[in-house]
């Protein structure tokens, strides 16, 4: 538990948030840690507004909101300013489906979450269900890439399960998989997360027609890769970072990675309007 106690620490020291008010998160950090082995069963966590988060000690990511307020919080906070209802959320590689909660019970907007795993699909859809979201997220279990078919999926990774070959000691399984182009068909997106732990070039290559989509403002990536880079500057993106405290925007030639993800973003000036209107929301006592 030491050994986990100083992983926290740098990690809150390090936090845009939960270093503001890092007695909280502390405090936070140890109430779950009591709880979660006196329990031994999953816990519903009040989140953001009137959201919920059922979160197990397993989940690596999902409890660093718990005494971070939003784990990934530059990229959450991003999610939470741009979205409004009516707004179409992709969400590849949904996990339990906190950025999904966020996306859909508090901003409001439709989501597609994407989850191929069988046993976290099933942490997605409860989720889905605390929140009473079945109106607004459509959720398949799937894993996503360049063209139909299936692959091998390691199951024994908690948040960094991933695409695996023959060579693979663990537990894996057989899933299928899709192309974003063929899944959206004629939907039009408003922002699209890809979590796929190194898996986004396939993604990419199978999303050519979603990526001139006109309604895209932005896209979440874990990995960028130079022919990411030129496809998404050939469909009229630019690399940018966000300031969630300042609700401002920065475009550079140069691959920023200021939240946990890479922005990519189309039409900078819509996206500066719908991020300074948006209403403004508290986690860990501080406003954002």
């Amino acid at each position: 538990m030491i050994k986990s106690f100083l992983r926290t620490l740098r990690f809150i020291d390090k936090h845009p948030l939960a270093s503001q008010n890092r007695s909280l998160a502390i405090a936070n950090w140890f109430k779950w840690q009591v709880s979660s082995r006196i329990l031994k069963m999953p816990v519903i966590f009040p989140w953001i507004r009137d959201s919920k988060l059922v979160v197990e000690s397993s989940m690596t990511g999902a409890t660093g909101n718990i005494y971070a307020g939003l784990h990934e919080f530059t990229d959450m906070a991003f999610c939470l300013h741009l979205l409004r209802a009516g707004d179409l959320f992709v969400d590849v590689g949904a996990n339990i489906g906190s950025y999904t909660v966020l996306a859909s019970k508090v901003s409001g907007a439709n989501s597609l979450s994407l989850e191929p795993v069988p046993t976290t699909f099933k942490h997605l859809t409860r989720n889905i269900n605390i929140n009473e979201l079945s109106q607004l997220v459509e959720a398949r279990c799937c894993a996503v890439g360049k063209a139909s078919g299936s692959i091998q999926f390691s199951t024994d990774c908690d948040t960094t399960n991933q695409v695996v070959d023959s060579t693979y000691t663990g537990v894996s399984i057989e899933v299928p998989v899709m192309s974003l182009d063929e899944i959206l068909k004629t939907s039009k997106p408003t922002l699209i997360k890809i979590d796929v732990e190194g898996y986004e070039p396939e993604v990419i290559q199978g999303a050519i027609n979603t990526l001139s989509c006109s309604s895209i403002l932005a896209i979440l990536l874990e990995t960028v890769n130079p022919e990411i880079e030129v496809t998404l500057q050939n469909n009229g993106f630019s690399n940018a970072s966000y300031d969630p405290f300042t609700r401002t925007l920065t475009t550079s030639s140069i691959n920023n990675h200021r939240g946990n993800n890479y922005l990519w973003i189309k039409n900078p000036d819509q996206i500066i309007d719908r991020c300074r209107k948006s209403d403004k929301y508290e986690a860990l006592g501080i406003y954002f």
